[in-house]
């Protein structure tokens, strides 16, 4: 799943949660700008070589399973309900 999140997205989620919590201004861009960082720096290694992942999150990386839960919320916020409400269904139930 890691492989599959859109990164470019990713960093306009972050703004728009902080957005939403009222994180300052000056917080904000030193948190985008460690998630710009963390995102792009996105290597791994496999068999003794080093790889550089050119699209998704790392897999194995620490903070892959905090940007990819960030991602999944944006989506049940605002995609899934737009369907939930599109087609009338009245009851949604994710199960773990």
């Amino acid at each position: 799943m890691y492989t599959n999140i859109p990164t470019g997205e990713l960093i306009t989620i972050i703004n728009k949660a902080c957005q939403n919590n009222y994180i300052e201004n000056n917080l904000r861009h030193d948190i985008s700008k460690l998630a710009e960082t963390i995102i792009e720096q996105n290597c791994f290694q496999f068999c003794g070589k080093t790889y550089i992942q050119s699209e998704g999150l790392a897999m194995g990386a620490p903070t892959s399973s905090i940007f990819s839960e960030l991602y999944l919320q944006h989506l049940e916020n605002t995609k899934i309900y737009d369907i939930l409400m599109n087609h009338n269904i009245e009851v949604y139930f994710f199960k773990k």
